[in-house]
């Protein structure tokens, strides 16, 4: 996306902008534009809520480049995708770039610095992966994670079946891990805790609230979609899960956050 693309859409929202979301369709810290991005933003008075696959690229592996993102930032949400097959960083150093960002805010804190981001996990369940999902919830709470985010893989409705069949999560599962993944050290939440009616409706059929309601996205060419349904971008946009009231991401209710009593 060019820079005044995102500038644009930045001052055209002005004050009724909260914060902005750097796209997750790569690794938002690889954006050539990204150091300009922020020190917009940081102009602006505006917090990024960065995702990121943990790889912290160049300057930003360094305790000023961490701190920077840390003053910067409302929430880091780092991706367990980034330590999974294909992808170049190893489960050891994933986390050790965890707890170096962790640490560097606690230094933070301790001269005296507030309102620093919150550090998250962003995990997508699979049928490859729930068997390490109790292990990562407790390593993250020995190191101080304040939050993850447990979302249920979701195919498109043209996704080939042996994908679905090799990363598809078991019947029974979700309700397993939805019991399982809770904690009183740290905020868990995402799409596994939404309520699993029919079609993401309410007991009488009709739609959920959408979380979304209050989030645009921009495109790099500067238009803008106010729906991040992938199955409408990407799938079929006339199959049923590209339809509001069949919406996956719909709920009744927004209980975002699980606590074991």
């Amino acid at each position: 996306m060019p820079l005044d693309v995102a500038i644009a859409a930045i001052e055209k929202y002005g004050d009724g902008l909260k914060e902005v979301i750097p796209s997750t369709m790569g690794e938002p810290l690889l954006y050539s534009q990204f150091d300009n991005l922020l020190d917009f933003c940081r102009g602006k008075g505006v917090r990024l809520n960065l995702t990121t696959n943990g790889t912290f690229p160049g300057k930003w592996k360094t305790d000023s480049g961490m701190e920077l993102l840390l003053c910067s930032c409302s929430d880091i949400k780092i991706s367990a995708l980034a330590f999974e097959e294909n992808v170049n960083l190893n489960k050891a150093q994933w986390k050790l770039n965890v707890e170096r960002l962790l640490n560097c805010r606690r230094m933070l804190e301790s001269q005296g610095m507030r309102d620093l981001s919150s550090v998250s996990l962003q995990v997508t369940l699979h049928g490859k992966n729930v068997s390490e999902a109790a292990g990562l919830l407790h390593w993250a709470e020995a190191v101080g994670v304040h939050r993850i985010k447990w979302n249920p893989v979701v195919f498109l409705s043209v996704a080939p079946p042996s994908l679905v069949a090799e990363y598809g999560l078991k019947e029974g599962d979700v309700e397993i891990l939805r019991e399982t993944l809770t904690s009183t050290k740290l905020k868990c939440g995402g799409s596994l805790y939404f309520p699993q009616n029919p079609a993401g409706s309410t007991a009488d059929g009709a739609a959920g609230e959408c979380p979304f309601d209050g989030e645009i996205w921009i495109l790099p060419d500067g238009s803008e979609q106010k729906c991040p349904n992938p199955e409408r971008r990407f799938g079929n946009p006339d199959a049923p899960a590209a339809q509001c009231a069949h919406c996956f991401m719909k709920y009744p209710e927004r209980s975002e956050y699980r606590s074991r009593p």
